[in-house]
């Protein structure tokens, strides 16, 4: 396992998207700065109109090349191992990434207050509605705390695995997510396929596990 170095406390700022997502200079906040405020600016519709039909059955480069809400971050990481980490879900069950070699899986850093969060979580429940656990894993973290986390799955109906860092240690790249949604796609053998920041639609996310790198 990868020497694991403990999170700040942080901004997750989701920048609005005018074509393509802009990452503008969303930093994380130090344990000493005051809580941050909810800014995150909701996507337009015309933003997240993706053509999905389209890419269905594209190579993964062309997938990328096809995206109207979202970009492409940590590109260095693409073909390289995850590092392994711990995390606790909203039911105090442990989740370690390196469990779940042999699937596919998606660890989706969020919040509750980020618009563009709230738009993907239906496509995420859908998403494990069509794709058993034995193939795919969905492990959706945020900082803030349990309680806050379940009663927000309480209420949408959230049946993936939502776990809270607070307090927890996760290793790079995992530990400089800045903005948010952001997405790691991990392969059956434990690379890190793609990561994208930014509202990915459900068809779109099924294209990119099937997609060829």
């Amino acid at each position: 396992m990868s020497e694991q170095k403990k999170t700040n406390k942080s901004i997750w700022i989701f920048v609005p998207v005018l074509g393509i997502v802009v990452i503008a200079g969303a930093i994380f906040a130090t344990i000493n700065k005051e809580t941050p405020k909810n800014e995150p600016v909701e996507q337009t519709e015309a933003a997240t109109a993706t053509a999905a039909a389209d890419v269905a059955n594209n190579a993964l480069e062309d997938i990328i090349k096809s995206a109207q809400s979202w970009g492409v971050v940590f590109k260095p990481w693409f073909g390289k191992s995850a590092p392994d980490f711990t995390v606790t879900d909203i039911e105090g069950k442990e989740h370690r990434l390196s469990d779940y070699t042999g699937k596919n899986v998606l660890v989706v850093f969020w919040a509750t207050w980020c618009p563009p969060c709230h738009k993907e979580v239906p496509h995420l429940i859908e998403l494990r509605k069509e794709i058993g656990e034995d193939e795919l894993a969905i492990i959706a973290i945020s900082n803030e705390d349990p309680g806050t986390l379940k009663a927000y799955v309480n209420d949408k109906g959230i049946n993936y695995t939502v776990a809270s860092i607070a307090g927890t240690m996760l290793p790079s790249p995992f530990a400089d997510v800045s903005s948010i949604p952001t997405t790691f796609y991990i392969d059956r053998n434990g690379r890190i396929k793609l990561v994208t920041v930014g509202l990915v639609e459900l068809d779109v996310t099924k294209a990119i596990l099937k997609a060829e790198g």
